[in-house]
């Protein structure tokens, strides 16, 4: 049993966090040190309530982790950011670079970026990882016939060659900026020990058998102990992790879709971490007030994500067709209430969203001063479903046609997004929108070709940064990809995605920073997924959990440094 003591050490603030100000008197806001001595191993289990019970641990191949705390939970990257977006090596031995001849481009603007692998890296199993695993992966990552969550920037690589078990040579096709940075859902290696022999014989159980849940095998600071469906996951600490045992022995994963349930766990001690992955931040909020005299525990909040409105474009069951006139999706962001919507679920603690980029952006202000805003005009909105054919009556009511049927809009929604489409409903009907929303239900979020059916529109989050971007064609869901698209809708706009592979892809600073901006101007112009919120996301802790800062900027996930999470001895 580890002792707990109950005197709080000083914080180390994480640079980019948000800093929530009616926190900062209050001794629950103020947590235990958040770095660990790598020579210290404290040991015990960390208790966490998380909402998403994983359909898959593969972060890249087939779709449906839920989460992207569990890739960094049971994988590792070649690369990652820490404190300050500073890019470290993990699986890879250093960074490549120019100057060092491991990171080569060529006249015609094909490149060569080579990776040296650490001698230390092993599977979970202790079997040496080799550089002909990520040749593996990636044969597998630009297979059409898998489904692939994502094949950015696999894409944009010509061949992957291993000159020798720990060299790794990447020949690209065309120029990339983040070449000599793999980091999140970025050619991640795949056991070839484990698998290949299944995918080269065209095993149909490849893309469905226990090595993707269950019996999981990758390189991270954990790996699966034992999974309960329904119930959760306890994940082992791996002694051979490449950047050294984690100081935590366990983790004991409940999964807890409830957020009033998360947070009485919390309170009572039955888990001893909850955060915005599920948990609501009204219940964050509980737990800090609560803990605000006595001190038992503390909050951290950040903000790297924006909850947004996603329009389905492609023929559906039941599809709503007026969603495909912009006049009509201009009329729903003009019938919302943003000011109103920011200030009761964030308490104004963010600005108001209106394009695709994080506050904390250093494009931020330049992005924000060219984007269309559609602000708060129920007279515009009654103007705009005018002339798309759908009138009030003169007395008021609801919106129709000249057939007399109503516009009706429905929102599918999450767990955690069910107050703010809540809000979005009842302003849409109060501009005269037949407008209802339900929650999805868990079994059909897991299930991917149900989850893109949506009929209307769709609320959802998204992590803020350029390669999480989701609304590019090669995004689709399509029954080539087993549904697994991120661009569930179907939005596509020609200039979007010429912008969108622009800033992939340009080496030059400047041209990036220009499609950026562009892009986001070109989203706003033709009413894409469209954000209404950033997030207010946060981690809410008891005070003997050390280690957790939250997300670092143009990183996803906020257990990216898990392996230096520790609870007080």
């Amino acid at each position: 049993m580890i002792h707990r003591p109950t005197a709080l050490t000083p914080l180390i603030v994480a640079a980019g966090i948000l800093v929530l100000a009616a926190c900062a008197p209050s001794p629950a806001s103020s947590p235990a040190a958040e770095t660990v001595a790598p020579s210290s191993r404290f040991g015990g289990t960390l208790k966490i309530a998380w909402a998403v019970e994983p359909n898959t641990l593969a972060p890249k191949f087939i779709g449906g982790s839920g989460s992207p705390e569990y890739q960094w939970l049971f994988s590792s990257t070649l690369t990652f950011l820490t404190i300050g977006s500073a890019l470290q090596p993990m699986l890879a031995e250093d960074i490549p670079m120019q100057s060092t001849g491991s990171w080569v481009i060529n006249p015609d603007g094909s490149m060569v970026t080579t990776y040296r692998l650490r001698q230390n890296a092993k599977w979970h199993d202790g079997t040496p990882l080799t550089a002909q695993d990520f040749v593996f992966a990636f044969d597998v990552y630009v297979d059409k016939d898998l489904p692939v969550i994502r094949r950015s920037p696999e894409n944009l690589m010509a061949r992957v060659e291993a000159l020798d078990d720990s060299t790794l040579v990447i020949r690209w096709k065309e120029t990339y900026a983040g070449a000599n940075s793999l980091g999140f859902e970025q050619l991640l290696p795949l056991p070839r020990h484990v698998l290949e022999g299944k995918y080269r014989s065209n095993d149909p159980t490849f893309v469905s058998g226990p090595e993707w849940t269950t019996a999981y095998i990758s390189t991270g600071p954990f790996k699966v102990d034992r999974w309960t469906p329904g119930v959760g996951i306890v994940a082992a600490a791996n002694g051979d992790f490449v950047l050294g045992p984690p100081k935590l022995d366990s983790i004991d994963i409940r999964f807890v879709l409830d957020s009033s349930a998360q947070l009485a766990n919390l309170l009572s001690g039955e888990v001893d971490m909850i955060n915005s992955t599920g948990a609501k931040f009204e219940d964050a909020l509980v737990a800090r007030d609560r803990w605000r005299e006595s001190g038992e525990g503390y909050i951290k909040t950040f903000s790297s994500q924006a909850p947004y409105i996603e329009w389905q474009f492609r023929e559906v069951p039941n599809w709503q067709r007026a969603i495909a006139d912009v006049r009509v999706r201009q009329a729903l962001l003009h019938a919302i209430d943003l000011e109103t919507l920011n200030e009761t679920l964030n308490r104004g603690l963010t600005p108001v969203a209106h394009a695709f980029v994080s506050p904390e952006d250093p494009l931020f202000s330049d992005v924000v001063r060219v984007v269309t805003k559609y602000s708060f005009d129920r007279a515009r909105a009654a103007t705009l479903l005018d002339e798309a054919g759908w009138r009030q009556p003169a007395g008021g009511g609801m919106v129709a046609n000249l057939e007399g049927k109503l516009l009706d809009v429905e929102q599918a929604t999450t767990p955690s997004q069910e107050r703010a489409s809540t809000i979005i409903a009842d302003n849409w009907k109060a501009a005269g929108v037949n407008s209802s929303f339900f929650v999805v239900p868990q079994a059909q979020a897991r299930d991917a070709e149900s989850s893109t059916n949506f009929v209307a529109t769709r609320a959802s989050s998204r992590f803020l940064g350029p390669d999480q971007f989701a609304w590019s064609a090669m995004d689709f869901p399509t029954p080539e990809n087993r549904w697994t698209g991120v661009n569930t809708g179907s939005f596509f706009d020609a200039e979007v995605d010429r912008l969108h592979n622009l800033r992939l892809t340009s080496l030059d600073d400047d041209q990036r920073r220009q499609a950026t901006i562009s892009l986001m101007k070109r989203m706003t112009e033709v009413v894409a997924p469209m954000p209404v919120l950033y997030s207010v996301e946060f981690i809410v802790a008891r005070r003997y959990v050390l280690g957790p800062v939250g997300r670092v900027s143009g990183q996803n996930g906020l257990t990216w440094n898990v392996h230096e999470w520790a609870l007080t001895p």
